[in-house]
């Protein structure tokens, strides 16, 4: 379809913008009427001008006036060459028309104008603009054709170039390719050589195995040396791997630091993180297996974690011994006093060192709900149920210390839990939380639902928790006030792993968030 020419016509009154559209009314004409100069302008700035035959404008209109309008297009490249005819119903002065054509009109027509002169006034400017452009299209495609012969010329006189530099190419290639085929064999036999040392001298357990028998093609002097076998095992197809269980396994497709066992010569089992990746060999398909021994590296970390323990339990019985010590030198001071005034003792005595007994047997019951082996009654139990229970003494709790209990509680599906357990875990978080706070502080209980966790979260907004403490945390007797046993995290820690829960915490200055993870039950249903 042929593009419309278009015609700007700009008249502050829109009477006239009809009539002068009825004139120049025409398929082919798209009569665009503007009621300002300012319109105009806008108009011009955001439209191509190479589609504009003609301006028709007013002279007289509020704001710019159209010799303002047009001084103003002129002053833009794009719109130089667009004719502009001038429409006047107010002055017929020689000095207006003179003025006309001074700013830059072609044309200066009086109101009323002749509806057949304007057309045909029009309709040579519109024959004007498209001769133009078809003078304008043909000049680009004649540049563009000059530039194709321009580029078809260079590329053969490339060509004809690059053609005398290949015959000159072509004369020395036999003697350049021979040279090449030489020096790639000499480096191809080094490879070789490399290799072979490598594989050889390499303090890995290396064999290559053919494929798909695996029978033993190479093995290097690490294998030898660790399974004890020699060169007796080459060509068979005996299999030393065995499961980390001990039963015979058949090594044959690719794997990436695998634990296996295998056996020596001597029958003693070992232990190796095995790779293997299918190489060519002579257009033969081959199994390479490496091997890192790592049995003696396995009883090293095995003595260290057995150290670790026995240095874990050492810092515990350190623990115990001190925070029973004290009841137990309190009982012995009264007991001393009542040997030395002859078996009396004052009845305000009795008390004190019952308390202290009583302290001193509550330490050892807390430190024995730590055990993993504890029996736990778990049933399939509402955590929300448990903690709406608790949500008065722990408000009361914060009432009296002059903070705040913030709660929401999501739908949540049914958990296996031990009542009595997960009170004393809500119960010790949310105490210790009150007590890390400074008055009017407030303490996050919620709960929420992940796609197999039940999650709850207990969040302070004390000064956190140094990033040294952190790996601490759950440790027996480890604690940073300055008064308690150490207990009620490790025990919360205990619990938690008694429900197959996992314990997550996130610390800065602005506070400190525990969030403890559930394992949803198979056929749990939501509530």
């Amino acid at each position: 379809m042929e593009q419309q020419v278009k015609i700007l016509a700009v008249d502050d009154r829109y009477e006239n913008l009809l009539a002068l559209n009825s004139i120049l009314a025409s398929p082919h004409y798209d009569v665009i009427g503007l009621q300002s100069g300012e319109e105009a302008l806008r108009y011009l700035l955001k439209e191509s001008a190479d589609h504009i035959a003609v301006i028709l404008m007013d002279v007289q209109m509020p704001g710019l006036s159209g010799f303002e309008t047009v001084e103003l297009i002129k002053q833009r490249k794009a719109c130089q060459d667009i004719p502009i005819i001038f429409l006047t119903a107010l002055s017929t002065s020689i000095e207006h028309v003179l003025k006309g054509y001074h700013v830059g009109s072609i044309d200066y027509l009086f109101k009323p104008v002749h509806p057949e002169m304007l057309r045909k006034k029009v309709d040579a400017f519109v024959n004007m603009h498209l001769n133009h452009q078809k003078i304008k299209l043909q000049s680009e495609l004649l540049q563009k054709r000059t530039l194709d012969l321009e580029e078809t010329n260079r590329k053969l006189a490339e060509a004809e170039e690059k053609l005398k530099q290949q015959n000159v190419l072509l004369e020395n290639w036999v003697e350049e390719r021979t040279s090449e085929l030489v020096d790639a064999h000499q480096k191809l036999l080094k490879s070789q050589e490399h290799f072979k040392k490598m594989f050889m001298l390499s303090p890995s357990l290396m064999a290559i195995r053919r494929l798909p028998d695996l029978t033993y093609l190479e093995i290097n002097e690490s294998w030898k040396q660790y399974t004890g076998y020699g060169d007796e095992i080459i060509g068979t197809s005996m299999d030393l791997l065995r499961t980390e269980q001990g039963e015979p396994m058949k090594c044959d497709e690719v794997i990436h630091n695998l634990k296996v066992r295998y056996e020596t010569k001597s029958k003693e089992m070992r232990t190796a993180l095995m790779s293997t990746e299918i190489i060519d060999i002579e257009n033969e398909s081959c199994m390479l297996q490496v091997a890192v021994d790592i049995t003696e590296s396995l009883r090293f970390e095995a003595e260290m974690a057995r150290l670790a323990q026995l240095n874990l339990v050492g810092e515990m019985a350190a623990g115990i011994a001190h925070e029973i010590r004290n009841p137990m030198t309190t009982i012995r001071g009264f007991l001393q006093l009542f040997r030395e005034n002859d078996g009396r003792m004052q009845k305000q005595y009795i008390p004190i060192m019952l308390e202290e007994l009583d302290r001193a047997n509550e330490i050892i019951t807390e430190y024995l709900s730590l055990a993993k082996n504890k029996q736990s009654h778990q049933h399939p139990d509402q955590i929300n149920r448990i903690i709406e229970m608790l949500l008065p003494l722990i408000q009361a709790e914060a009432v009296m210390s002059g903070k705040h209990v913030q709660y929401q509680m999501m739908d949540c599906p049914v958990i296996q839990l031990d009542d009595k357990e997960i009170r004393q875990l809500i119960l010790n978080m949310c105490m210790n939380g009150l007590e890390a706070m400074s008055i009017g502080g407030k303490l996050r209980i919620e709960t929420y639902r992940e796609p197999e966790h039940v999650v709850l979260l207990i969040g302070d907004e004390g000064t956190g928790i140094d990033e040294h403490h952190l790996e601490k945390l759950g440790r027996p007797f480890f604690t940073t006030k300055d008064e308690g046993t150490g207990l009620g995290l490790a025990i919360c820690y205990s619990i938690a792993a008694r429900h197959q829960a996992s314990i997550e915490v996130q610390s800065s200055p602005k506070g400190t968030t525990f969030y403890i993870r559930f394992p949803v039950l198979v056929d749990g249903a939501d509530s």
